[in-house]
């Protein structure tokens, strides 16, 4: 009997790698934009599933602004084998985190933020607030965000304060069930800092500092903006506190070959366990925006 040969993590490279100008650009601007890095057949199965399911299984969570207006996220630490965890892992993600962090990575948490026509605004915050307070001592942590659709002006694209990730740790204010900056830093972060406005099509991801400042206005068109975020953080940075951490405590990343998600023979969304349906998610609300809740 043929015996399957099982690649290591380093034995998997990505078929599109950074290059040296792109890293250069990220670590100087605190993020960088990097085109069609999906393709539209690999993107298909989810975008369906998303058309013919949109609450995903109601595993969305309501995160309310103080004018009333919400927008919904579904989100989730564990990467099993749907189609939303094998995406995180590819290597064309994986490589790119670990060159830019210049470490081994892990998952920290990943989540889908959908916002229908009329969907309101995320307010302006740096993520690295939030996960300070989980016990992260260093912002060595990325965010890479994949459109699933088309995200512009019109319909509340991320925004990004480019180089705002060279400022210190902002605090956060309560903004309706979720957090925003401090509006008296924010202001003069404005006035120091390049307002960048991340207009996507399907396919192209965003990956972002922990400290990069960002936020989105509402949805003023007549179509869904999707996008999926997902979190890594560098294996030396584990949080230092362990209650009510376990969730963001170091696992291995089992990165899959780019092909993977071609590959894939397994459901959209339907076997992913979100937060929200397992954890006390109804209680805390939108907070699992910024840090998910805990299990209990």
């Amino acid at each position: 009997m043929a015996q399957t040969t099982v690649k290591t993590n380093q034995e998997i490279k990505s078929i599109r790698p950074l290059t040296d100008e792109e890293v250069t650009r990220f670590h100087k601007d605190g993020f960088i934009i990097i085109r069609n890095m999906f393709s539209a057949q690999e993107l298909k199965p989810l975008q369906e599933a998303l058309k013919k399911d949109p609450t995903m299984g109601n595993s969305q969570t309501a995160v309310i602004y103080e004018d009333g207006k919400s927008w919904k996220v579904s989100a989730w630490t564990d990467l099993g084998e749907t189609f939303l965890g094998i995406m995180s892992r590819t290597a064309r993600i994986v490589d790119a985190i670990e060159l830019l962090l210049e470490e081994e990575c892990y998952h920290w948490h990943s989540k889908i933020v959908i916002k229908q026509p009329g969907d309101g605004k995320v307010d302006w915050h740096a993520d690295f607030s939030a996960w300070y307070q989980d016990g992260c001592l260093y912002p060595n942590m990325i965010t890479c965000s994949i459109a699933l659709d088309k995200n512009d002006i019109s319909n509340g694209c991320l925004q990004i304060l480019r180089g705002s990730h060279v400022m210190a740790r902002l605090d956060d204010v309560t903004r309706g069930n979720s957090v925003a900056g401090d509006p008296v830093r924010m202001e003069k972060a404005f006035e120091n800092h390049e307002l960048v406005y991340c207009e996507m099509d399907a396919g192209d991801v965003l990956f972002f500092h922990a400290k990069t400042l960002h936020g989105s206005d509402g949805n003023n068109s007549h179509e869904v903006r999707s996008l999926i975020h997902s979190t890594f953080n560098a294996r030396s940075n584990e949080p230092i506190f362990r209650e009510r951490q376990q969730h963001h405590l170091y696992k291995p990343l089992t990165k899959l070959p780019d092909s993977a998600l071609k590959d894939a023979n397994c459901s959209a969304f339907d076997d992913q366990i979100f937060h929200g349906k397992e954890t006390d998610g109804n209680k805390r609300k939108g907070i699992f925006l910024r840090r998910l809740p805990h299990k209990e």
